[in-house]
């Protein structure tokens, strides 16, 4: 009975380490949600500082030319030795810069505000909830007859 009782003990202890690993790395299945961020930023947020932003499309090109957030950047992992210098040239370093992918599972979009503030961009964060997001508060409003 001693060894049922051990071999139920180590499993359960494996059980919580994993759970809790899984709660706080910071690669975590994207149906855990993500980690608190302090970069990431909601689009209440951004409606304040609106004229102050520099929108950055962290999503394809061919994402990016079928619609974007009017003003935005296109600047992914393939594209970025183009489109960083042409970035270079709009960042003004007044400006908040806010980068965005498809939606909240998207991780792209954390990665490419990464890379920029590894590149001496202090102030980029990413948009909670990317282009899906974007689209849903910015959807025209149906017309009733």
């Amino acid at each position: 009975m001693t060894g049922t009782r051990e071999v139920g003990l180590i499993l359960l202890g494996a059980l919580l380490l994993g759970g809790v690993t899984a709660a706080v790395h910071p690669k975590r299945p994207s149906f855990l949600g993500p980690p608190d961020d302090p970069n990431e930023i909601t689009l209440a947020q951004t409606s304040a500082a609106n004229a102050k932003i520099l929108w950055v499309d962290a999503r394809s090109d061919a994402e990016f030319v079928a619609g974007h957030i009017p003003g935005a950047l296109s600047l992914n992992f393939d594209n970025w030795p183009d489109a960083f210098p042409k970035f270079l040239d709009h960042y003004d370093p007044s400006q908040r810069v806010i980068v965005y992918c498809s939606a909240s599972s998207c991780q792209l979009s954390r990665e490419i505000a990464e890379k920029l503030r590894a590149s001496g961009v202090t102030d980029a964060g990413f948009l909670k909830g990317g282009w899906e997001a974007w689209q849903k508060e910015h959807s025209p409003t149906p017309r009733t007859p």
